[in-house]
C-alpha cells in the first residue's frame, strides 16, 4: 500500500534508493548506538550484497515498477507465494530443510492458486503487456525476496545488526546511482503523502524489517521464517480496500485460499515454534 501511495509522485528506481537509503541510515544508527560493528571481512561484504540484491535492490524496484499497473492487493496475493518458493530454494541450497512428498502437493495448489489470481486479473481489467509483465515482476518479486531468505541462513557472521547494516548499505550505494542515472530524482515534485510513505518505506518496511528478517532467519530457519507471508494478502487486500478503494474480488478470495491450503499441505508435518 505505501509502495502505491509513494508512486503517486516518485518514479520506481527511485522508491527503491530512497528506501534502501533510510533504511540503512536507520539500521546504521541503532548499530553505532549499541557499539556494534560493520563486518570487517571483505567476504562478509561480498554476502551481503549478494543478499542485497537478491533481497532489496532487485524486489524493491520489481514491486514498485509493477505496482504501476496492477493493485495493491494484487501484488499482497503473489507475496504470499514467498513460502512455496522458499521450500524449494531451502530444499537445494541449505541441509536441514529438505523436499518431502507433502511440499509437492503443497506446490501444486500454490500453482493452482497463482493461475486463479491471474484469471481473474485479467478476465476483469484490459489485458496489456505491461499488465502480464507487471504480474510476472511482482511474482519474480516474491522469488528473490524467498531466494534472499535462503541466503541469509547460508551466512557465517550470525550477528543480526551487523549484516543486515552492511546488506542495506551495500543495497543504497547500488540504487542511488541507479535512481539518478536514469530518472532524475532532483526534477520530480514528490506530494506530501508519497514522501510520508516512503519514509515508512525506508524506517518500517525496509530497515526494521530486514534486521528482523536477518534475526528471525539465523534462529528458525528460512522457511520458518517465510511464514510471515500469511498475512500478506490478508492485509494487502483489506488496506487496498480501506484505503484505497480497491475493488474486492471473489476470484482474490478463491486465488488465497487455494495458496493458504498450499502452504498448510507443504509444511503441516513441520510448521512448528522454535523453542
Amino acid at each position: 500500500m505505501y509502495v502505491k501511495i509513494a508512486l503517486e509522485s516518485i518514479p520506481p528506481l527511485t522508491i527503491a534508493a530512497g528506501r534502501t537509503a533510510i533504511g540503512a541510515a536507520v539500521i546504521s544508527l541503532i548499530a553505532l548506538k549499541m557499539g556494534v560493528k560493520l563486518p570487517q571481512r571483505l567476504s562478509d561484504w561480498g554476502h551481503c550484497t549478494i543478499i542485497g540484491l537478491a533481497g532489496a535492490v532487485v524486489p524493491f524496484f520489481l514491486m514498485s515498477w509493477g505496482l504501476q499497473y496492477v493493485q495493491s492487493s494484487l501484488a499482497a496475493i503473489c507475496m504470499s507465494l514467498l513460502p512455496l518458493f522458499t521450500i524449494l530454494l531451502a530444499h537445494y541450497m541449505t541441509d536441514d530443510e529438505k523436499f518431502k512428498t507433502n511440499k509437492l502437493v503443497g506446490i501444486i495448489f500454490g500453482i493452482i492458486g497463482v493461475s486463479s489470481l491471474f484469471y481473474g486479473t485479467i478476465s476483469g481489467l484490459d489485458a496489456s503487456v505491461n499488465l502480464y509483465l507487471a504480474l510476472f515482476a511482482l511474482l519474480l518479486t516474491s522469488f528473490f525476496y524467498a531466494l534472499s531468505g535462503v541466503l541469509i541462513r547460508r551466512l557465517k557472521n550470525k550477528n543480526s545488526l551487523s549484516t543486515s547494516s552492511a546488506m542495506l548499505i551495500s543495497s543504497a550505494l547500488i540504487t542511488i546511482p541507479l535512481a539518478l542515472f536514469f530518472e532524475e530524482p532532483w526534477t520530480i515534485s514528490p506530494t506530501s503523502s508519497a514522501l510520508y510513505a516512503l519514509f515508512a518505506l525506508g524506517i518500517f518496511s525496509t530497515g526494521i524489517a530486514a534486521l528482523i528478517l536477518f534475526h528471525l532467519t539465523h534462529l528458525a530457519g528460512a522457511t520458518f521464517v517465510s511464514h510471515s507471508t500469511y498475512m500478506l494478502p490478508l492485509v494487502g487486500i483489506a488496506s487496498g480496500y480501506i484505503w484505497l478503494d480497491e475493488p474486492l474480488k471473489i476470484t482474490y478470495v478463491i486465488s488465497v485460499l487455494f495458496i493458504f491450503t498450499g502452504i498448510f499441505l507443504a509444511e503441516k508435518n513441520t510448521l512448528k515454534i522454535p523453542g
